[in-house]
């Protein structure tokens, strides 16, 4: 008789974990709030993807706290893990703790602030070593939320006892460092592994629903920090040939709906919902913008640029002016605040309006996609997996 240990999964079902004379063989974990629509979900499919043939397929599990439907396409060599934390600190810890008990890993990789903290405060009763990775401007990210003050507290209280922090750019580092007493020598920064040649092989298939002739493209969970308030009122200021569609979902969906239809937009403004492949619309787009006002990695930014599509994006902690190089300035010509593609300041609906009218012109708009597409070779995959990989293996030998 097996002495595996069970704990439950989503689907009433149960999953085994490793025994303990088996326990050698999954020694790693990486740790999600879930595998919803979100582009840190988006990041760590993708990165799990690229580590197949990297790790041993026995000695990994994918845990996902929430029992939220799969969207992102995760690969067949990882075990997946879903249990039922609600949503909640409190329930998560409880079912997480099942899970460490079983499982007992060795090393723990996280993404989000909940699963980043509980991975940090179990490391230090469970005695694996938890390497966090955070994927946006933390301060601008709680700034927005109505747990704000809380989940500060916990992030100074955890972050800085993790074996390694992950941050997506140098701003999220600076942050991290500067605002939540993470020490600088256990940060490292990696960004998301961005792999043209699939993407162009995703762009290529037949778009999940039908479009526009011409279209306008914005991607991103309707949460106010995306201020896809912002791309409306630009969008309703500019009036431009182009119609407006946006891919994603979330709690401002009815605000934003309002809004159209006190503008007098409706039938020009698209709000679909999520949709699983976006890279075939994102390849026929015109432009896509991105108002947010913060950033980490901004990867939906990349994989547009990657495909040859221009972006006009907010100048917003951390990532785009990175990304397009530049700085937006006041009262700068928009054309000049960046070498990449359209860089505007947070919260300007009449910049962003000036920027869509510069993108009107077919040449303006081919000489942004070249640079963008230019631009986007500077983010390949090789150089992240091996640096994920060398955090994998020093922390498991340290």
């Amino acid at each position: 008789m097996s002495n595996a240990t069970t704990y439950p999964t989503s689907h009433g079902t149960r999953a085994t974990a490793p025994s303990r004379e088996a326990r050698h063989g999954a020694k790693l974990t990486f740790l999600i709030n879930s595998m919803e629509g979100g582009g840190a979900e988006r990041a760590m499919a993708n990165l799990l993807h690229h580590l197949e043939g990297h790790l041993p397929a026995d000695r990994v599990d994918l845990v996902l706290l929430d029992d939220l439907p799969v969207v992102q396409e995760l690969p067949a060599w990882v075990n997946v893990v879903k249990l039922d934390g609600r949503g909640s600190m409190l329930r998560s810890a409880r079912v997480l703790a099942g899970y460490f008990r079983s499982a007992r890993p060795e090393l723990c990789v996280s993404y989000l602030a909940r699963s980043n903290s509980l991975n940090v405060l179990f490391s230090a009763i469970n005695r694996h070593r938890a390497v966090i990775s955070e994927r946006v401007q933390t301060s601008s990210h709680l700034s927005t939320s109505r747990a704000g003050a809380l989940y500060r507290y916990i992030t100074r209280r955890t972050y800085p006892r993790a074996h390694r922090v992950i941050a997506v750019s140098e701003g999220v580092a600076d942050d991290l460092i500067n605002h939540f007493e993470v020490p600088r020598e256990k940060t490292r920064i990696i960004g998301n592994p961005i792999d043209a040649a699939a993407l162009n092989i995703a762009a290529s298939e037949t778009p999940a629903l039908p479009l526009p002739r011409r279209f306008i493209l914005a991607v991103g969970r309707m949460v106010v920090n995306k201020n896809f308030a912002m791309l409306l009122e630009g969008y309703a200021r500019a009036q431009p040939s182009a119609e407006l569609v946006i891919l994603g979902d979330g709690p401002e969906r009815p605000a934003l709906e309002h809004m159209i239809n006190a503008f007098g937009l409706a039938g020009r403004v698209h709000m679909p919902g999520f949709v699983r492949n976006p890279y075939p619309i994102m390849a026929q787009a015109e432009a896509l913008v991105s108002c947010s006002n913060a950033e980490g990695f901004p990867n939906t930014i990349i994989e547009a640029m990657s495909l040859g599509t221009p972006v006009i994006a907010t100048d917003c902690p951390s990532g785009p002016s990175m990304v397009l190089r530049g700085t937006a300035l006041k009262g700068a010509p928009i054309e000049t605040n960046a070498r990449d593609g359209l860089l505007i300041r947070m919260g300007e609906s009449e910049e962003l309006a000036r920027a869509l009218a510069i993108l009107e012109d077919p040449r303006n708009r081919d000489d942004y996609g070249a640079r963008a597409r230019s631009r986007a070779q500077a983010f390949g995959v090789d150089a992240v997996v091996r640096d994920y990989l060398d955090i994998i293996e020093t922390c498991m030998r340290s």
